[in-house]
């Protein structure tokens, strides 16, 4: 629940970083009573308060206290680039002057947040930019809640947010306790209020945790990243595949399915010449059969630094219907973002200049 703060070396407390139970400690230390808590959640997630002095149903002399010991936000919206697909792109900086990117995603009633868990990534994945930075740090709890709350306030005021994917800048599952404590405040009725089964979370294939995911009892839905159907081809696209295996993926799937009953999603970025071929598509199918599955298939978005490329409509559709005629539910997904770099594989800290040997990078 701590933070440290990187300009004055104080410690600092963050609403955005509390659960209800935490909250309503907080108040009862400072002589308030316990329903102060809920208040105080109210303003920041039903009302969009930012700073204590708007919460008018505080006593005045609390407000003051609170200010003292706490802040509601402990991040900040730096710009928000848009592109006419209704896709926007938010570069929010944390306390301590790093940079992190989410997105905005509209498809007809369907408005999503995409989320990012890390300030940079350390899987490295061969399609994408998120890791060629490398990784910084593990974002709080609070900065992923955040992200969701900046995109909520930019909303029009007919609009909803309906759908939380963590998919943006770094992997969920390297980060895993905030993440679940993030997931449980935004589904929480206290907090943001979005159902388990809207809330998605992506992974590389970290098996330990999709395990431990099957086990905390909340009904989110789980996207696999798996990109290949052998472990030849996805060393290749997923540099941690030599250390996880498809198989002990495939086979933790199962067991998740087992345990929560629910359908895993298993996103596979389709480039040219890599893992798109018939071959390629047969052996998926062989490798998911009998899976309660559906497969999201995604031309890679092409990323300046990497020579990849998406096939071919008929090649992507040939490999779509040939999953099809497997009995496999595939969906063929539509890009998103691809102007502003906030696509699958582009979020990327553009603004960001690294300064390796130890020292942290500059923000221009």
């Amino acid at each position: 629940m701590r933070l440290r703060c990187a300009m004055d070396k104080t410690e600092i407390l963050s609403i955005t970083n509390m659960s209800l139970p935490e909250l309503e400690e907080l108040c009862t230390s400072m002589g308030e009573p316990t329903y102060r808590a809920r208040q105080i959640l109210s303003w920041v997630y039903d009302k969009g308060a930012t700073t204590f002095d708007q919460m008018s149903n505080l006593p005045k002399n609390f407000q003051r206290q609170l200010a003292g010991l706490c802040q509601v936000y402990q991040t900040k919206v730096d710009s928000v680039t848009q592109t006419a697909d209704g896709a926007e792109k938010f570069l929010v900086r944390p306390f301590d002057e790093n940079v992190v990117e989410c997105v905005l995603l509209r498809e007809g009633k369907r408005i999503t947040a995409c989320v990012s868990t890390q300030v940079g990534c350390a899987m490295a994945c061969r399609f994408c930019a998120s890791g060629l930075l490398g990784l910084e740090r593990n974002l709080t709890t609070g900065e992923m809640v955040e992200q969701v709350l900046h995109v909520k306030g930019h909303l029009l005021p007919d609009e909803r947010l309906t759908n939380i994917v963590f998919m943006g800048i770094g992997e969920p599952f390297m980060n895993y306790d905030n993440v679940i404590r993030a997931v449980r405040i935004m589904n929480s009725e206290w907090g943001l209020g979005i159902g388990a089964r809207h809330i998605t979370i992506s992974t590389v294939g970290i098996v330990d945790s999709i395990l431990r995911l099957a086990h905390e009892g909340l009904q989110v839905n789980l996207a696999i990243s798996l990109h290949a159907p052998d472990d030849s081809i996805r060393s290749k696209i997923i540099p941690s595949n030599k250390k996880i295996g498809i198989k002990n993926i495939i086979d933790a799937a199962r067991e998740y399915f087992e345990i929560t009953r629910r359908d895993i999603s298993f996103e596979y970025i389709l480039i040219e010449g890599v893992n798109a071929s018939g071959q390629d598509a047969e052996s998926l199918a062989r490798l998911l059969k009998g899976m309660q599955c559906n497969i999201n298939i995604l031309p890679v978005n092409p990323v300046e630094e990497f020579s990849w490329r998406p096939p071919s409509r008929e090649t992507i559709e040939t490999f779509c219907r040939t999953l099809d005629k497997h009995g496999l539910v595939v969906t063929l997904r539509k890009k998103k973002g691809g102007h502003i770099n906030a696509a699958c594989g582009q979020l990327r800290l553009q603004r960001c200049k690294f300064l390796w040997k130890n020292e942290k990078y500059l923000v221009k």
